[in-house]
């Protein structure tokens, strides 16, 4: 008789699971990378945290969310072993942006959510805890463009 095994706390739709259930799968530098993400994230100012689902491409992610957009300023996505942050870019915030300082790996993200790609979502892996600190400057000017 064969085994049934359970989904992933990740990928059921129907069971939301908590912050703490989806930090636990991260491995352990992308562990300090989400630590450090929520802490730079929460200290930009009124931000609050929560489970959303984003279907079969992202699962359960972790969102960050101003009461001055619908769309959250970043969500992080805890795969296991290559943990994601995702942020929406609209073209107007895209424009305004100063990407000369900024290093390869964080424009080739923002990239995509330039045309032509069909998406408004700049993705970028953040397994480590200096991924942070170079993805920082860009959602702390979201913030500041989406809460002025």
């Amino acid at each position: 008789m064969t085994k049934y095994a359970p989904p992933s706390i990740w990928t059921d739709e129907f069971n939301a699971p908590t912050i703490a259930g989806l930090r636990k799968r991260i491995l352990e530098d992308g562990k300090i990378a989400f630590d450090e993400l929520t802490a730079q994230i929460q200290d930009l100012g009124e931000v609050t945290t929560e489970v959303l689902w984003f279907g079969d491409c992202w699962f359960w992610t972790v969102a960050f969310m101003t009461e001055k957009s619908e769309k959250p300023i970043a969500v992080i996505i805890p795969f296991e072993e290559d943990m994601q942050i995702a942020s929406p870019l609209s073209h107007e915030f895209i424009d305004q942006l100063s990407t000369r300082r900024l290093k390869r790996f964080v424009r080739d993200g923002i990239e995509l959510a330039m045309p032509p790609h069909e998406t408004e979502w700049a993705v970028w892996s953040a397994h480590s805890p200096a991924a942070i600190e170079d993805i920082m400057p860009v959602i702390k000017s979201l913030y500041k463009f989406v809460t002025q």
